[in-house]
Protein backbone atom coordinates (compact mmCIF):
# COMPACT_ATOMS: atom_id res chain seq x y z
CA UNK A 1 0.00 0.00 0.00
CA UNK A 2 0.99 3.64 -0.71
CA UNK A 3 0.53 4.74 2.84
CA UNK A 4 -0.63 8.52 3.55
CA UNK A 5 3.02 9.21 4.01
CA UNK A 6 3.44 9.61 0.12
CA UNK A 7 3.93 13.28 -0.57
CA UNK A 8 2.47 15.38 -3.75
CA UNK A 9 5.93 14.88 -5.18
CA UNK A 10 5.60 11.11 -5.13
CA UNK A 11 1.89 11.05 -6.92
CA UNK A 12 3.29 13.62 -9.45
CA UNK A 13 5.56 10.24 -10.73
CA UNK A 14 2.70 8.47 -11.16
CA UNK A 15 0.31 8.65 -13.74
CA UNK A 16 -3.25 10.25 -13.23
CA UNK A 17 -6.03 7.45 -13.44
CA UNK A 18 -9.11 10.38 -12.85
CA UNK A 19 -8.55 13.77 -13.83
CA UNK A 20 -11.68 16.53 -13.00
CA UNK A 21 -11.57 19.72 -13.88
CA UNK A 22 -14.19 22.26 -13.01
CA UNK A 23 -17.35 19.62 -12.88
CA UNK A 24 -20.36 20.86 -12.42
CA UNK A 25 -24.06 19.31 -11.82
CA UNK A 26 -27.11 20.62 -10.91
CA UNK A 27 -30.55 19.29 -10.81
CA UNK A 28 -32.79 21.67 -12.24
CA UNK A 29 -32.17 24.88 -10.19
CA UNK A 30 -30.30 23.22 -7.20
CA UNK A 31 -26.63 23.19 -8.10
CA UNK A 32 -24.95 20.45 -5.96
CA UNK A 33 -21.30 20.27 -7.28
CA UNK A 34 -19.94 23.85 -7.92
CA UNK A 35 -16.41 23.87 -8.96
CA UNK A 36 -14.55 20.45 -8.76
CA UNK A 37 -11.25 19.71 -9.90
CA UNK A 38 -8.85 17.27 -9.05
CA UNK A 39 -6.10 14.22 -10.03
CA UNK A 40 -6.80 10.93 -8.89
CA UNK A 41 -3.51 8.94 -9.29
CA UNK A 42 -2.60 5.32 -10.08
CA UNK A 43 -2.93 3.31 -7.09
CA UNK A 44 -4.26 5.89 -4.69
CA UNK A 45 -7.29 5.53 -2.08
CA UNK A 46 -9.01 8.64 -1.99
CA UNK A 47 -11.29 8.95 0.96
CA UNK A 48 -14.19 11.81 0.76
CA UNK A 49 -15.92 13.04 3.76
CA UNK A 50 -18.49 15.48 4.35
CA UNK A 51 -22.11 16.47 5.62
CA UNK A 52 -25.28 14.61 3.89
CA UNK A 53 -25.53 16.95 1.18
CA UNK A 54 -22.53 18.16 0.37
CA UNK A 55 -22.23 16.15 -3.23
CA UNK A 56 -20.16 13.19 -2.63
CA UNK A 57 -22.36 10.61 -3.71
CA UNK A 58 -22.98 12.87 -6.52
CA UNK A 59 -19.17 13.47 -7.49
CA UNK A 60 -18.94 9.60 -7.68
CA UNK A 61 -21.31 8.83 -9.47
CA UNK A 62 -20.61 11.36 -12.07
CA UNK A 63 -16.95 9.36 -12.26
CA UNK A 64 -18.54 6.79 -14.23
CA UNK A 65 -21.54 8.95 -15.70
CA UNK A 66 -24.11 7.44 -14.02
CA UNK A 67 -25.00 10.72 -13.81
CA UNK A 68 -24.28 13.41 -16.43
CA UNK A 69 -22.59 15.96 -15.41
CA UNK A 70 -23.70 19.88 -16.33
CA UNK A 71 -20.16 21.62 -16.83
CA UNK A 72 -16.52 20.79 -16.97
CA UNK A 73 -14.94 17.08 -17.52
CA UNK A 74 -14.46 13.91 -16.37
CA UNK A 75 -10.94 11.93 -18.38
CA UNK A 76 -10.41 8.31 -17.30
CA UNK A 77 -6.61 7.36 -18.58
CA UNK A 78 -7.25 10.28 -20.46
CA UNK A 79 -10.44 9.62 -22.06
CA UNK A 80 -13.04 12.19 -21.69
CA UNK A 81 -16.30 10.19 -20.54
CA UNK A 82 -18.20 13.57 -21.02
CA UNK A 83 -17.56 13.10 -24.49
CA UNK A 84 -20.69 12.57 -26.66
CA UNK A 85 -18.78 9.86 -28.62
CA UNK A 86 -17.39 8.25 -25.79
CA UNK A 87 -17.98 4.60 -25.68
CA UNK A 88 -19.60 4.60 -21.59
CA UNK A 89 -20.33 1.16 -21.83
CA UNK A 90 -16.60 0.30 -22.84
CA UNK A 91 -15.09 2.67 -20.30
CA UNK A 92 -17.43 1.35 -16.86
CA UNK A 93 -15.79 -2.11 -17.71
CA UNK A 94 -12.40 -0.24 -16.67
CA UNK A 95 -14.11 1.12 -13.02
CA UNK A 96 -15.78 -1.32 -10.58
CA UNK A 97 -18.81 0.23 -8.65
CA UNK A 98 -19.83 -0.52 -4.89
CA UNK A 99 -23.13 1.32 -3.88
CA UNK A 100 -24.73 1.53 -0.19
CA UNK A 101 -27.70 -1.35 -0.82
CA UNK A 102 -25.96 -3.87 -2.24
CA UNK A 103 -27.54 -4.37 -5.69
CA UNK A 104 -27.75 -7.93 -6.14
CA UNK A 105 -30.05 -10.04 -8.05
CA UNK A 106 -31.95 -11.81 -5.37
CA UNK A 107 -33.40 -14.66 -7.64
CA UNK A 108 -29.63 -15.68 -8.32
CA UNK A 109 -27.71 -17.71 -6.30
CA UNK A 110 -24.01 -15.73 -5.46
CA UNK A 111 -22.13 -17.63 -8.17
CA UNK A 112 -24.59 -16.47 -10.66
CA UNK A 113 -24.74 -12.81 -9.82
CA UNK A 114 -20.91 -12.75 -10.19
CA UNK A 115 -20.83 -14.70 -13.15
CA UNK A 116 -23.81 -12.48 -14.85
CA UNK A 117 -21.88 -9.28 -16.10
CA UNK A 118 -18.77 -10.97 -17.41
CA UNK A 119 -21.17 -13.55 -19.59
CA UNK A 120 -23.63 -11.25 -20.94
CA UNK A 121 -21.18 -8.12 -22.28
CA UNK A 122 -18.92 -11.34 -23.73
CA UNK A 123 -15.37 -11.05 -21.81
CA UNK A 124 -15.64 -14.49 -20.35
CA UNK A 125 -17.05 -17.92 -21.52
CA UNK A 126 -19.32 -19.75 -18.56
CA UNK A 127 -16.50 -21.49 -17.69
CA UNK A 128 -14.24 -18.73 -17.03
CA UNK A 129 -16.45 -16.95 -15.48
CA UNK A 130 -17.43 -19.25 -12.84
CA UNK A 131 -13.77 -20.12 -12.03
CA UNK A 132 -13.16 -16.28 -12.25
CA UNK A 133 -16.22 -15.81 -9.80
CA UNK A 134 -15.21 -18.33 -7.39
CA UNK A 135 -11.32 -16.85 -7.29
CA UNK A 136 -12.61 -13.59 -6.00
CA UNK A 137 -15.25 -15.26 -3.99
CA UNK A 138 -12.29 -16.73 -2.22
CA UNK A 139 -10.71 -12.86 -1.69
CA UNK A 140 -13.43 -11.52 -0.19
CA UNK A 141 -13.86 -14.69 2.66
CA UNK A 142 -17.14 -16.31 0.83
CA UNK A 143 -16.29 -18.85 -1.30
CA UNK A 144 -18.43 -21.67 0.67
CA UNK A 145 -21.63 -19.37 0.38
CA UNK A 146 -21.28 -19.25 -3.68
CA UNK A 147 -24.52 -21.45 -3.86
CA UNK A 148 -26.61 -19.19 -1.62
CA UNK A 149 -29.07 -16.72 -2.57
CA UNK A 150 -28.90 -12.73 -1.44
CA UNK A 151 -31.56 -13.68 1.11
CA UNK A 152 -29.43 -15.99 3.08
CA UNK A 153 -26.58 -13.72 3.60
CA UNK A 154 -26.05 -11.19 6.18
CA UNK A 155 -25.85 -7.57 5.27
CA UNK A 156 -22.07 -7.73 5.53
CA UNK A 157 -21.68 -10.81 3.53
CA UNK A 158 -24.13 -9.27 0.43
CA UNK A 159 -21.52 -6.47 0.46
CA UNK A 160 -18.77 -8.56 0.21
CA UNK A 161 -19.99 -9.70 -2.79
CA UNK A 162 -20.94 -6.92 -4.10
CA UNK A 163 -17.15 -6.10 -4.03
CA UNK A 164 -16.34 -9.91 -5.34
CA UNK A 165 -18.81 -9.10 -7.93
CA UNK A 166 -17.43 -5.78 -8.87
CA UNK A 167 -14.19 -7.43 -9.16
CA UNK A 168 -15.10 -9.85 -11.49
CA UNK A 169 -15.09 -7.24 -14.29
CA UNK A 170 -11.13 -6.84 -13.65
CA UNK A 171 -11.57 -2.87 -13.16
CA UNK A 172 -9.00 -0.66 -12.86
CA UNK A 173 -10.56 1.86 -10.45
CA UNK A 174 -12.87 0.92 -7.73
CA UNK A 175 -15.84 3.50 -6.27
CA UNK A 176 -17.37 2.74 -3.29
CA UNK A 177 -20.72 5.22 -2.31
CA UNK A 178 -21.19 4.72 1.45
CA UNK A 179 -20.31 0.49 1.65
CA UNK A 180 -20.69 0.44 4.89
CA UNK A 181 -23.68 2.77 6.14
CA UNK A 182 -26.57 0.05 5.77
CA UNK A 183 -24.78 -2.61 7.69
CA UNK A 184 -25.49 -3.46 11.39
CA UNK A 185 -22.56 -2.13 13.32
CA UNK A 186 -20.59 -5.42 13.50
CA UNK A 187 -20.32 -6.38 10.12
CA UNK A 188 -18.80 -3.24 9.27
CA UNK A 189 -15.54 -4.72 9.98
CA UNK A 190 -15.67 -7.66 7.57
CA UNK A 191 -16.17 -4.92 4.51
CA UNK A 192 -13.59 -2.87 5.83
CA UNK A 193 -11.24 -5.36 6.34
CA UNK A 194 -11.91 -6.55 2.37
CA UNK A 195 -10.93 -2.91 1.06
CA UNK A 196 -8.04 -2.77 3.12
CA UNK A 197 -6.46 -5.47 1.31
CA UNK A 198 -7.97 -4.28 -2.14
CA UNK A 199 -5.79 -1.18 -1.13
CA UNK A 200 -2.87 -2.95 -0.05
CA UNK A 201 -2.53 -4.87 -3.48
CA UNK A 202 -2.49 -1.13 -5.39
CA UNK A 203 -6.20 -0.55 -6.17
CA UNK A 204 -7.22 2.59 -7.24
CA UNK A 205 -9.98 3.17 -5.18
CA UNK A 206 -12.37 6.22 -4.50
CA UNK A 207 -14.46 5.83 -1.23
CA UNK A 208 -17.13 8.02 0.23
CA UNK A 209 -17.47 6.87 3.75
CA UNK A 210 -18.13 8.40 7.44
CA UNK A 211 -15.71 5.77 8.84
CA UNK A 212 -12.65 7.83 9.97
CA UNK A 213 -10.77 5.39 11.46
CA UNK A 214 -10.78 3.43 8.22
CA UNK A 215 -10.00 7.09 6.19
CA UNK A 216 -6.69 7.72 8.75
CA UNK A 217 -5.56 4.30 8.70
CA UNK A 218 -5.98 3.39 4.87
CA UNK A 219 -6.52 6.58 2.82
CA UNK A 220 -3.25 8.53 1.14
CA UNK A 221 -5.94 11.56 0.34
CA UNK A 222 -8.99 12.70 2.53
CA UNK A 223 -11.32 15.07 0.82
CA UNK A 224 -13.97 17.05 2.92
CA UNK A 225 -16.40 18.21 0.65
CA UNK A 226 -19.39 20.85 1.60
CA UNK A 227 -21.55 22.87 -0.44
CA UNK A 228 -20.49 21.84 -3.90
CA UNK A 229 -16.79 22.33 -3.31
CA UNK A 230 -14.03 20.33 -2.11
CA UNK A 231 -13.30 22.76 1.22
CA UNK A 232 -9.93 20.77 2.15
CA UNK A 233 -8.01 18.00 0.92
CA UNK A 234 -4.69 16.47 2.03
CA UNK A 235 -3.57 13.26 3.85
CA UNK A 236 -5.42 12.25 6.97
CA UNK A 237 -2.74 13.71 9.14
CA UNK A 238 -3.75 16.73 8.10
CA UNK A 239 -7.54 17.09 6.98
CA UNK A 240 -8.38 15.04 9.86
CA UNK A 241 -6.26 15.38 12.42
CA UNK A 242 -5.12 19.49 12.20
CA UNK A 243 -7.66 20.12 9.75
CA UNK A 244 -7.30 24.24 8.79
CA UNK A 245 -11.08 25.52 7.19
CA UNK A 246 -13.63 26.16 10.01
CA UNK A 247 -15.97 23.91 8.37
CA UNK A 248 -13.59 21.08 8.23
CA UNK A 249 -13.23 21.63 12.05
CA UNK A 250 -16.81 22.11 12.37
CA UNK A 251 -17.50 18.99 10.87
CA UNK A 252 -15.21 17.12 12.65
CA UNK A 253 -15.68 18.20 15.94
CA UNK A 254 -19.68 16.67 15.54
CA UNK A 255 -18.01 12.79 14.58
CA UNK A 256 -15.42 11.96 15.86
Amino acid sequence: MLGAEHTGKDRKERAVRIHVSHLKKNFGDLMVLKDISTDIYEGEVVVIIGPSGSGKSTFLRCLNKLEEVSGGAVLIDGEDITDRHADINKMRERIGMVFQHFNLFNNMDVLHNLMLAPVELGKQSKGEASRSAMEMLARVGLADKANAYPSQLSGGQKQRVAIARALCMKPDIMLFDEPTSALDPEMVGEVLQVMKQLAADGMTMVIVTHEMGFAREVSDRVMFMDGGYIVEEGTPQEVILNPKEPRTIDFLNKVL
